[in-house]
């Protein structure tokens, strides 16, 4: 099954001085290449804004983008039931918007959510423990 996987998990990934580097690459890489993640529209936005917050070169910039849009993150839109939902979310555990909407995709798409963020986590198997958390601790 695809997993919803957060942001911060492929900045840290793709960005070696990150302290959940190594973390991030070993989540990142549990699933063969051809099981695509599933994103919420705002990922790319989110992705390449935090790079570019950092100073990251508009090569990496560029070559992050281009795997963005590539096969491997499928990305779903933000609609009224997803935003219903993360609102609902951000209600219940006290989320953050960005976080909220991760969490309502994957209960709505009954998805595991692949993050690094450990208040995240507890947030999630508190609140919403039929969300499969993986990498939270």
């Amino acid at each position: 099954m695809s997993p919803v996987l957060d942001a911060s998990v492929f900045v840290a990934a793709v960005s070696p001085s990150e302290r959940h580097h190594a973390r991030a690459v070993a989540l990142f890489e549990s699933l063969p290449e051809r099981v695509p993640f599933l994103v919420p529209a705002v990922f790319r936005v989110e992705v390449i804004a935090a790079l570019a917050r950092r100073g990251e070169a508009p090569e990496l910039l560029d070559v992050v983008d281009a795997l963005l849009r590539g096969p491997r993150f499928f990305s779903c839109a933000v609609d009224e039931r997803l935003i219903e939902t993360a609102t609902e979310v951000a209600r219940r555990a006290g989320l953050r918007a960005y976080d909220a909407i991760y969490v309502a995709l994957a209960l709505i798409r009954g998805a595991p959510l692949f993050t690094l963020d450990a208040d995240l986590a507890d947030r999630v198997a508190t609140t919403f423990p039929t969300v499969q958390v993986r990498g939270g601790a």
